[in-house]
């Protein structure tokens, strides 16, 4: 008798773990992911000057976002549980050499007007932020030019994309996690 009720509970625990089971890892992971075009954007001059300021901003970062055949925009402020930030990394470059670039440590050279940015020794954290009267996540940041040369902003540290830039929403508690691929009409 004592084995029919281990062979029971077995049974009822198996079919409880199979019908919870899923190949979604977007259930497991709690992760979506989209690609939304220019999100980011880099303000490019034909020429810049020693001192010159580079910036990146989000002025096209709505929480509506279009989809491909959807016939209302998603809602990433809804869709994440209210997340007021979307991050991404990037970096400056600076030419050393036929085809060698070297990082640019920014210090103060690192110009913050809207979102945040932290920089690491490997790249810029920056964060878009999400303001409540214009509905959007908002960021622009800027890099000052320290020395004449030749630079490239890179935001491949955590992607493998050289035509655009990854955020990531700072989901909180168990909500959805919104990862954006986003290219950047400027990168070449």
């Amino acid at each position: 008798m004592k084995t029919i009720k281990y062979l029971f509970f077995v049974a009822l625990g198996s079919f409880l773990m199979a019908a919870d089971c899923s190949n979604k890892d977007s259930e497991f992971y709690n992760d979506v992911y989209l690609s939304v075009p220019e999100l980011i954007a880099v303000e490019t001059r034909n020429v810049y000057f020693v001192d010159d300021v580079i910036y990146l901003n989000s002025d096209n970062f709505s929480r509506y976002l279009d989809e491909p055949n959807q016939p209302n925009p998603l809602d990433v402020f809804k869709t994440t549980g209210g997340t007021t930030s979307f991050s991404f990394t990037y970096m400056l470059e600076k030419k050393v050499g036929t085809d060698l670039w070297e990082l640019v440590s920014l210090g103060s050279n690192l110009l913050k007007e809207r979102g945040n940015a932290q920089e690491t020794d490997l790249y810029v954290e920056a964060t878009c932020i999400y303001n409540d009267n214009t509905e959007a996540y908002e960021f622009r940041n800027g890099l000052r030019l320290a020395q004449a040369g030749e630079y490239r902003i890179n935001f491949g540290y955590n992607s493998a994309s050289t035509t655009g830039v990854d955020l990531r929403s700072n989901s909180f508690n168990n909500n959805l996690f919104v990862n954006i691929n986003s290219s950047v009409p400027s990168l070449d």
